[in-house]
């Protein structure tokens, strides 16, 4: 898949990590964001981490990453808006931390 195939010409080892954002993480049985499974299939066998930003904790990613942020569920009919906001908010606190951040922010 293109994902794994990608992190396998990159030669991602145990010394990388994958980050996953998605609102339902996959599901492999019923063949739901396949290329997110083979991708954390291919962490896990290369001993990569895992880390996950996810919207339901039934997910593959929320069942096999190392540490994975869910966002809760306030409201059913809202799971993917709601989920996909606050992704981005935590991708915000993560490249604004001081021990990842690269240039400091303008505001």
């Amino acid at each position: 898949t293109v994902f794994a195939a990608w992190l396998d010409t990159s030669h991602l080892g145990d010394k990388d990590a994958i980050l996953i954002y998605s609102v339902g993480g996959g599901d492999a049985e019923r063949k739901i964001s396949a290329n997110i499974i083979h991708a954390i299939d291919l962490a896990k066998a290369r001993s990569a981490k895992v880390f996950g930003i996810v919207g339901r904790d039934s997910g593959y990613t929320a069942k096999h990453g190392d540490v994975v942020v869910l966002i809760p569920q306030v409201n059913p009919n809202w799971v993917t808006p709601l989920s996909e906001a606050f992704q981005a908010v935590v991708w915000h606190c993560l490249v604004s931390h001081p021990a990842l951040q690269r240039r400091q922010t303008k505001w």
